[in-house]
């Protein structure tokens, strides 16, 4: 499952299962992925203004944000406005040509 980002239902069930008290590599298991995974998923997404407990569903906001800031989508954004038209114009030359 390389490259698979988690979702809502698969942070929920870490969610419930820290809360029972189930180890991380325990809930690997169950959800078929690494234990470096869950744990990365801890680390990453736990808000410390929640007094370091594990939300589902502000850890998936958390992960998504970031992935919108993601330099790759930025650097498109960070163009100027001739740069833009001209990638644009270069673009759409390309797909009309046969």
């Amino acid at each position: 499952m390389k490259g698979k980002h988690l979702n809502l239902h698969e942070r929920f069930y870490i969610e419930k299962r820290i809360i029972d008290g189930v180890t991380q590599a325990t809930i690997a298991r169950e959800l078929e992925l690494s234990r470096s995974t869950v744990s990365r998923e801890l680390k990453r997404n736990t808000d410390p203004a929640f007094n370091r407990l594990y939300s589902c569903r502000r850890a998936d906001t958390l992960a998504k944000t970031r992935r919108m800031n993601t330099s790759t989508r930025n650097k498109f954004h960070q163009q100027t406005t001739e740069t833009q038209a001209f990638i644009r114009t270069r673009v759409s030359h390309r797909h009309i040509k046969f």
